[in-house]
């Protein structure tokens, strides 16, 4: 496509999850409108050290965005230094020549530090553009590996990352040129590029042909299989009918594996392509026929196999290793989707006194439910940008000691039923009933479920001061099951998400059956825990004994983000600004390049951000 300006965009599609279409069709065409301030500043390089907290650059910004998603400092801190030198080698002809794109993704190319670990940094290549590289934040893929889900930095000097792009390498219709996704390339081995897929996979596609004779897989399903499991054998380098470049991408996978196309189609009994990777190192279009768990994460299969020439059935049973299109490992068959609900209402069923967050607890050890502890750094020197809309740029810094604030205001709220105890300040509640004379609704807030307490924190703006996931643990060893927001938006009905980057998005990875079947697993119990606990033991026995009417709210999940982001409320200025003095520096404003003290903006002053005093001892 070649815009009025001369130069040319690729043919790959940028697509948005929300139906944006004309804010992507104006990027598409790349028109006069370009902003010139954009391109001149594509040609700036950036320093690759972390910049201090007193300077407003653009690894903070990316850091808030990839924290938001899970990314912990030091894996941000260990990418930017692959990221940033990658990005000046492509960013800047005016400085010095840039290398050449790589076959495969000579109109664009998308380099990310790490895919097989999201999210993680990326840059953005286009070749020909007047803005070459731009920096992203690559958090999910749809579908594939072929269809990347990120968000982008259009300027260096932008104050946010702009989310929800995708890039998609084919919509099966349209001409998409030379493009790929690939992996940024370590300075000590340059040369040795990582193809995580190409344009050009599609070609491997063909390879499957044979199969269609069989009529054994719908014609539309069959080519979307096909050209899926193309696209992951370029994704390991490989090549049928050969043994070169097998699975680079994961050498740690046995001999006789099978990359399955449609996995839901498999479980649900009918068949499926598949990529064999047989004992002998040979690698062979497949087509599996069943597929039974065995042990061990092993599966035993049927499969027929395509060498050069003919079709061979192997008509014993086959224990292998299976793993989907995305190049992901199959574990165990997820359990079924209410398992963790049942055994919850097990527990109360045993003992009807028994403490329905404690048996909310006991139900996920037996489920083998995984905990984690506050990662590190996040109990007293998380930090976030806070791009408000009325223009107030605020870069904070979170210690949990100022939940002594929430304290106060009585905004923070806990169950403890086990280990070190209540933390001292916060508001004990025995049933969520019993908070209702002290709620103002709607009242948003985040929770979390711990090996020792059930907390929430009544947010009062986007700040969030005092309320987040890390004030309402006491400790850092203190492990969490699931965190996320709680909306009461009146006494009947209550809406809960699991939106956490401090602890939900850590733990998923450690659940083998992986992020749906634990979002299932949480969404029942956590639905069934609020119903359980709503009225408190003694309601439930006069319940029983009078057969009084006990109304209990509607439940239900939902995806949104549930705490309004909002400027920060006069409370939470006097919190920051004439409390006590180390609060101060944990506030500052963006002003130009530089980040200053928030608190000392207000009295007209300019003083530099110093996050390092954001501590009660000062530094």
């Amino acid at each position: 496509m070649k815009s009025q300006n001369g130069y040319h965009w690729p043919k790959a599609l940028f697509v948005l999850s929300v139906n944006l279409y004309e804010v992507i069709a104006e990027r598409l065409q790349a028109s006069e409108d370009v902003n010139m301030t954009n391109v001149m500043l594509s040609g700036v390089a950036v320093t690759v050290g972390r910049s201090s907290s007193g300077t407003r650059s653009p690894d903070k910004v990316l850091q808030t965005f990839a924290q938001h998603l899970g990314m912990l400092p030091q894996r941000f801190n260990e990418e930017w230094k692959l990221a940033a030198p990658f990005y000046n080698k492509h960013c800047c002809p005016s400085i010095n020549e840039p290398p050449d794109l790589p076959v495969g993704g000579r109109d664009l190319s998308l380099f990310i530090v790490d895919y097989s670990n999201l999210p993680s940094l990326a840059v953005l290549v286009t070749n020909d553009s007047p803005i070459r590289a731009q920096f992203a934040v690559v958090y999910g893929k749809d579908g594939s590996i072929a269809n990347p889900i990120f968000g982008i930095l259009e300027s260096l000097d932008a104050f946010s990352v702009k989310a929800n792009f995708q890039l998609s390498l084919s919509d099966g219709k349209t001409d998409i040129g030379d493009v790929g996704i690939f992996q940024i390339p370590d300075p000590q081995t340059p040369n040795q590029l990582v193809v995580y897929q190409t344009a050009g996979a599609l070609q491997h596609a063909t390879a499957f042909d044979g199969f269609k004779s069989f009529n054994m897989i719908e014609g539309r399903k069959f080519d979307a299989q096909a050209w899926h499991l193309g696209m992951t054998l370029t994704s390991v380098q490989g090549k049928f009918h050969t043994t070169n470049g097998i699975l680079k991408m994961m050498p740690d996978v046995p001999g006789d594996s099978l990359f399955v196309a449609d996995l839901d189609t498999l479980h649900a009994g009918s068949r499926s392509l598949a990529i064999w990777f047989s004992s002998n190192g040979m690698i062979y279009p497949a087509m599996v026929s069943w597929a039974e768990y065995d042990e061990s994460n092993r599966w035993k299969v049927f499969v027929r196999y395509l060498t050069q020439h003919t079709i061979e059935v192997l008509d014993q049973e086959i224990t292998c290793a299976l793993f989907g299109p995305d190049l992901t490992p199959v574990f165990a068959p997820p359990p079924k989707p209410t398992e963790l609900k049942e055994e919850f209402e097990e527990q109360l069923r045993k003992d009807f006194q028994t403490d329905p967050f404690k048996a909310a607890v006991i139900a996920a050890n037996l489920k083998n439910m995984p905990s984690l502890a506050i990662p590190e750094g996040y109990f007293d020197s998380k930090v976030k940008t806070l791009d408000f809309e009325d223009g107030l740029d605020l870069y904070v810094l979170y210690h949990h000691a100022q939940r002594k604030h929430a304290y106060q205001n009585k905004r923070i709220f806990e169950h403890v039923f086990a280990g070190a105890g209540r933390n001292k300040g916060a508001s004990p509640f025995h049933s969520f009933e019993s908070l209702r004379s002290r709620l103002k609704y709607p009242a948003a807030m985040t929770f979390l479920l711990s090996q020792e307490r059930f907390a929430m924190g009544w947010a009062m703006d986007g700040v969030e001061l005092g309320t987040g996931h890390n004030c309402l643990i006491k400790n850092e060893q203190e492990k969490v099951y699931i965190a996320g927001e709680i909306l009461f938006e009146g006494a009947d009905r209550i809406r809960f998400n699991f939106l956490s980057g401090t602890f939900t998005r850590q733990i998923i990875p450690l659940y083998d059956p992986g992020e749906a079947s634990f979002h299932d697993q949480w969404i029942g119990l956590i639905s069934a825990l609020i119903g359980k606990a709503w009225y408190s033991q003694l309601q439930l026995l006069l319940h029983d004994k009078y057969k009084a009417l006990l109304k209990v709210p509607t439940v239900t999940y939902t995806d949104d983000v549930l705490i309004p982001f909002e400027p920060p409320v006069q409370s939470t200025k006097m919190a920051f600004c004439s409390s006590e003095p180390w609060m101060q520096s944990c506030a500052c404003i963006a002003s130009g390049d530089s980040n200053f003290n928030w608190c000392k903006k207000l009295e007209g002053k300019n003083e530099p951000c110093e996050h390092d005093d954001c501590q009660p001892s000062g530094r």
